[in-house]
């Protein structure tokens, strides 16, 4: 088991209430400080901390979340399969509608990201092209 010593436990008061007046009271770094008689510096430092923390908070309960549904979803897939074996066709619209569910938990419908590069050979050919046909719009 880890100790925490109190100025640890200080530190996450600090940054808890750093990011309670960042985000519910707008207020600037520099205002921060005044108030709780610290560096700006500090304050911007627990301000990041804070809001690592909140974010790995939010991504295991994302993953969580994710985790159960799943589980959810294995639960139904199994109480539907004996009908799907029997050739029930609305058992079988279910199964279909609870893969797509799954897969777009997964993100499997995520479209792609294509990174493109266009070189200067590339851009002559196109306007190459474009004279051409404005060669023939012309004659």
């Amino acid at each position: 088991m880890v100790r925490r010593n109190s100025n640890h436990d200080l530190g996450l008061v600090r940054q808890h209430e750093v990011v309670r007046m960042r985000t519910q009271e707008h207020l600037h770094f520099r205002q921060i400080a005044e108030r709780l008689d610290c560096d700006v510096k500090n304050v911007y430092v627990a301000w990041k901390r804070g809001v690592a923390a909140l974010a790995e908070q939010a991504a295991a309960a994302h993953s969580e979340y994710i985790g159960e549904q799943l589980a959810n979803l294995d639960i139904a897939v199994n109480a539907l399969m004996p009908k799907v074996i029997k050739g029930d066709t609305r058992s079988v619209e279910g199964l279909v509608r609870l893969f797509d569910h799954q897969a777009k938990l997964l993100g499997l419908y995520a479209p792609v990201k294509a990174s493109v590069t266009v070189t200067d050979e590339m851009t002559a050919r196109v306007r190459a092209l474009a004279d051409e046909l404005a060669a023939l719009d012309d004659a």
